[in-house]
């Protein structure tokens, strides 16, 4: 085989492993992940900076294999490094909700099939379950509940509701507010006013967040969708969220 043939087949290759790569969807935070875990592992000090780069790139396209065979992991503590570097990039009251998000929500590995929603919102105290139609109906069309759990994370307890939609995922983070909590006391001001009430947002990576706040409770909607899409669920689902709310405060909403 001559030289330029040889170039030419390269070529070919190469093309077509490129038009492979552009077909691949990659699944949400997996850069994110494979990051965090590449800096959970010292690198020999030895390394020169182009094998470092490919072997990232290595790294990425088996931990995709891996991601959509559900066996990508992450240790405890490369997931707490991972989750802090990332919260700590947005304003205090906004890590609240985020931290529970990733740490619930985005590690962990779905079974192939869900269990009813009925099933899994019988692990939540019946007084938030009447959160669940409320974000089913405000959610775009086609996601469906995948988590709905209490948890705790980091000392603080959470009411959590997750839904998906193939790779997209969103979640519905309630967390009570500790003493003196507010986003007025933080001076964060709101990106919108809807029917009195103030929404904030924030964004990080791949995440979008959405929040406002009741009497006692923080509410949130976080997902990967993109930033208008996340504030307009947030708007649909607000006026019910603070009606359930509101009711469990024993106040008028």
């Amino acid at each position: 085989m001559s030289e330029m043939q040889m170039n030419r087949e390269e070529q070919a290759l190469r093309d077509r492993l490129r038009a492979a790569v552009r077909r691949t969807e990659t699944p949400p935070f997996l850069e994110a992940r494979i990051r965090a875990n590449l800096r959970a592992t010292p690198a020999p000090a030895r390394w020169r900076s182009w094998a470092l780069a490919a072997t990232a790139a290595l790294v990425v396209l088996a931990a995709g294999v891996a991601y959509q065979l559900g066996h990508l992991r992450l240790t405890s503590a490369s997931q707490d490094a991972y989750i802090a570097s990332v919260t700590n990039r947005v304003a205090t009251l906004m890590r609240v909700g985020l931290k529970d998000h990733i740490h619930c929500a985005v590690f962990r590995k779905y079974p192939g099939n869900t269990p009813p929603a009925e099933e899994l919102l019988r692990k939540i105290s019946p007084e938030y379950r009447d959160l669940a139609p409320v974000i089913a109906r405000a959610t775009p069309r086609d996601f469906h509940l995948v988590i709905a759990h209490e948890c705790r994370y980091q000392g603080r307890n959470y009411v959590h509701l997750a839904l998906k939609r193939g790779s997209r995922l969103l979640s519905l983070v309630v967390a009570r507010k500790a003493d003196g909590e507010s986003f007025a006391t933080e001076n964060t001001l709101p990106a919108q006013v809807a029917a009195g009430l103030p929404l904030y947002s924030a964004a990080v990576q791949r995440f979008e967040i959405a929040a406002f706040e009741s009497r006692q409770h923080l509410v949130y909607v976080i997902s990967d969708m993109p930033a208008k899409q996340n504030m307009e669920t947030m708007l649909a689902a607000a006026p019910g969220l603070k009606e359930v709310l509101a009711k469990l405060e024993g106040g008028a909403a």
